[in-house]
């Protein structure tokens, strides 16, 4: 291993012409995001034992994936049997993608940056606190596009623009495993006090990229509170100005 110190459609492109570009499947890392915490450096863990780095455990990488982390030889063996599947076909993206690994490295530290903002913003956006379980069924896609002469992760990309969009318009095999790992996400999160949890999608349309990541949603946060109608200002502002929590 290698060391690692029913929602409306609501604005952005049309869902379908993202869904295009999702010819592969390379989800993030499960998240336990805790309401209280959403200010706090984000908790990175272990996909087994969910041991976080920052109670200071060393996590490394699947030497296959280069994706999930581990914080021990016996929890990666502990895994294998569900990640295997998931390891090849992420090997065989990988591989075909070439350099593309520099471009998903800084859309994932993007990603991280945002992610506070990524958890209120598809929040209202579902209207998930209304009704929990708009979460098993839609998921919330950020539409990027790439700026070549930034130099700071968190402004690295330029927002377009968002959407819900039914996990019905992903391919059946895709959706199918991004709703077993937010079931996995959504049962962390209401045993940590959440409502739930659901996903965000960052899509970078011009790279053909994108970043899958679970964020625990409460009504309860210490972020604004929105309107029905200012979530999508709200986002894109904080995005493209490099604003972070």
């Amino acid at each position: 291993m290698e060391a690692e110190t029913e929602a409306p459609y609501r604005g952005g492109m049309e869902g379908a012409d993202a869904i295009k570009l999702l010819d592969w499947f390379t989800p993030d890392s499960k998240c336990r995001v805790r309401p209280r915490e959403y200010l706090r450096k984000e908790f990175i863990q272990c996909q087994n034992c969910f041991k976080s780095r920052g109670s200071g455990v060393t996590l490394s990488r699947c030497a296959g994936c280069q994706i999930e982390l581990y914080c021990s030889r016996a929890c990666q063996k502990a895994a294998w049997k569900s990640h295997k599947k998931k390891c090849m076909l992420n090997q065989e993206a990988l591989a075909e993608m070439g350099g593309m690994q520099t471009a998903l490295k800084a859309l994932r530290g993007f990603t991280s940056k945002h992610r506070p903002t990524l958890a209120q913003a598809g929040m209202h956006a579902l209207d998930a606190c209304a009704d929990p379980t708009r979460a098993q069924n839609y998921v919330f896609v950020v539409y990027l596009r790439r700026r070549a002469d930034s130099r700071r992760a968190e402004t690295a990309y330029y927002a377009l623009g968002a959407a819900a969009v039914p996990f019905d318009a992903f391919p059946k095999l895709q959706a199918e495993e991004m709703r077993r790992q937010l079931r996995v996400a959504h049962e962390l999160n209401v045993s940590d006090g959440c409502m739930g949890a659901l996903d965000v999608i960052m899509l970078c349309i011009d790279e053909g990229i994108f970043n899958i990541v679970p964020v625990g949603f409460d009504p309860d946060t210490p972020l604004a509170r929105l309107g029905a109608s200012d979530w999508r200002h709200w986002l894109l502002k904080r995005l493209n100005e490099g604003i972070v929590s």
